[in-house]
């Protein structure tokens, strides 16, 4: 018996390493950037084309000279081959989105729309008077928004613009218009460009706002809702606007808006990250206070067709190849000799659409903040320097990969004839 014990043992470490080949094999490649920089920094933006993957990696530098604390926003953008060799890297300032065009990519910097072809070298740029905080491509024109606050004697001001930018060699400003808002989400509607304000992901406070406008393609203020609460992100349906609100990091509303600035659904919901409009139905990720929360929603009756929940926030949702993508996660920090340090923890949930039922898990990624999807391929963004490129079709075995099945149905069987033999 003892002469066979060592023979077991081969038997069960190659059926455990058997179990674990699925869930391995979901991830092609994973890659960092910004690894040199000793600040908290975060992947806001990722994006995917035929031939590269872009990262942007952004961070904020806080300096403090003379009792004057100065923040300063800054990041870097990465573009890799689609096997993970680095191409090139440019400074892009703290960026919040990234869109694939012509043969290079949109960045949405804090203080500029940039364009950087497939050589990493800036070709155009248009600057904002404040933050950017989003854009959208609509044909030749890119719409952007971008806002800020300030407290002055007690009192909160605000201040935001959107702008009309024609996409030509050089980026030319077609128009634009002031808000006394904070303007953070931009969607082209029915006829009519939906600017929406609220405190952005990474903001904190109890200083509450929200509103939504309806401005003209000509440039024309139309038409502003008032909600009272923060507009957490939005998206269209059927040229309507469809937009979730956050207020106390638990609560939140669903609106659907229609072009003329009619409200056309009001319901409790809780606070809103991120929506996500496929065909009728609206997924909605977020926080209820206790738990990540996922809905499907049906469009336009508001009735939730199901609902899941998750141990972290539901930050960012994506579909492609018939899988829902979802990522979760948190920050957390912990203090060791005296320094306080900030991590995150989180995964990547593959989702059935119909009814929310998981088909793969890849875990342990940190908190995920982007995602950007092509074919059955998705990069994913965390809460730190690391993003992973993957299978998405993979992950729709990963559920099962340790599970008794194949292979290892084959091993287990010989350990069980083994034993018995033994006996």
């Amino acid at each position: 018996m003892k002469q066979r014990v060592p023979v077991i043992l081969v038997i069960l470490v190659a059926f455990l390493f058997l179990g674990s080949v699925s869930a391995s094999g979901t991830v092609i490649w994973k890659g960092t950037v910004c690894e040199n920089v000793k600040y908290q920094k975060s992947i806001e933006a990722v994006a995917l084309t035929n031939d590269s993957v872009y990262v942007a990696c952004s961070y904020r530098r806080v300096v403090n000279s003379s009792g004057l604390i100065e923040v300063y926003y800054l990041g870097f953008l990465s573009a890799f081959s689609q096997n993970g060799t680095k191409l090139w890297q440019n400074s892009s300032g703290y960026t919040v989105k990234l869109v694939p065009y012509k043969n290079g990519v949109i960045a949405g910097s804090f203080g500029a729309l940039v364009e950087f072809n497939k050589d990493g070298r800036i070709v155009s740029m248009y600057n904002t008077l404040d933050k950017l905080y989003d854009f959208v491509i609509s044909g030749d024109v890119a719409y952007v928004g971008d806002g800020d606050f300030y407290v002055q004697n007690g009192t909160h001001y605000l201040k935001g613009h959107l702008y009309a930018v024609k996409l030509r060699k050089n980026f030319t400003g077609i128009w634009n218009v002031t808000l006394k808002d904070m303007i953070t989400r931009v969607r082209v509607g029915d006829g009519v460009i939906y600017a929406s304000s609220g405190f952005p992901s990474g903001y904190v406070g109890s200083f509450q706002f929200g509103s939504l406008y309806g401005i003209s393609p000509q440039g024309k203020l139309l038409w502003n809702i008032t909600f009272g609460h923060w507009v957490r992100d939005m998206e269209t349906w059927k040229g309507n606007a469809v937009l979730g609100t956050g207020w106390d990091n638990s609560k939140g509303r669903l609106y659907i808006v229609s072009p003329a600035g009619k409200v056309l659904l009001n319901e409790s919901l809780f606070y809103t990250e991120d929506i996500l409009v496929l065909n009728n139905t609206a997924y909605i990720g977020g926080f209820d206070g206790k738990n990540g929360t996922l809905v499907a929603v049906e469009l336009p009756s508001g009735k939730v067709l199901w609902k899941r929940e998750f141990p972290y926030r539901v930050k960012v949702l994506a579909y492609t190849d018939g899988v829902l993508l979802a990522g979760i996660g948190k920050f957390q920090s912990k203090t060791e000799n005296g320094t306080t340090y900030v991590y995150s923890v989180g995964s990547l949930y593959a989702l059935s659409p119909e009814n929310g039922k998981t088909l793969g898990v890849l875990p342990n990624t940190g908190y995920v903040r982007s995602i950007a999807v092509r074919g059955n391929e998705a990069v994913v963004g965390t809460a730190s320097s690391t993003f992973y490129v993957v299978d998405v079709d993979s992950m729709k075995e990963s559920k099962n990969s340790n599970s008794i099945c194949g292979p290892g149905l084959i091993v287990l069987l010989t350990i069980v004839v083994l034993l018995r033999r033994l006996t």
